[in-house]
């Protein structure tokens, strides 16, 4: 948690680890730039045993005097996604490490999503008794499906 004035930041990780090859990710990167950069790229953010970036899926708490903000809501769980399979039907502890930073879903006012990839809107709905529910931010509007 990061203090700035009057605003409270804090970050809830999802998943963090090896995802892509560099060459996937970044078409542009050779070896012979990563090997220049060794010292610095690996391990945090290479697996050298692959040459995997390390990518940290992760939202960020912002509260202010009046608000609770949620910025992005990384994949979410139970959902197919078969293009991706280190996305596909997850079943992460999102919400209790939530909880944990110390927000229920419920006490949320505010969803900012930065953009619509899949790794950031994917608790915007959750599965709830067998159907696709959005997540609103505040308990008095109900679930819309």
């Amino acid at each position: 948690m990061t203090q700035l004035g009057q605003f409270e930041i804090s970050r809830v990780i999802e998943s963090e680890g090896p995802f892509l090859e560099v060459q996937s990710f970044i078409p542009d990167a050779t070896m012979d730039v990563i090997e220049a950069n060794r010292d610095w790229l690996v391990p945090r953010y290479i697996e050298p045993e692959t040459l995997k970036i390390v990518l940290t899926i992760q939202s960020y708490i912002l509260r202010t005097p009046r608000h609770t903000i949620l910025v992005d809501t990384c994949v979410g769980n139970h959902k197919p996604r078969p293009g991706r399979p280190m996305f596909d039907q997850l079943n992460l502890p999102y919400l209790a490490d939530l909880a944990a930073a110390g927000v229920r879903p419920e006490e949320v006012d505010f969803v900012l999503c930065t953009h619509f990839h899949v790794d950031h809107v994917g608790w915007n709905t959750q599965l709830i008794n067998g159907r696709w529910m959005l997540r609103t931010p505040s308990p008095s509007i109900p679930p819309v499906d």
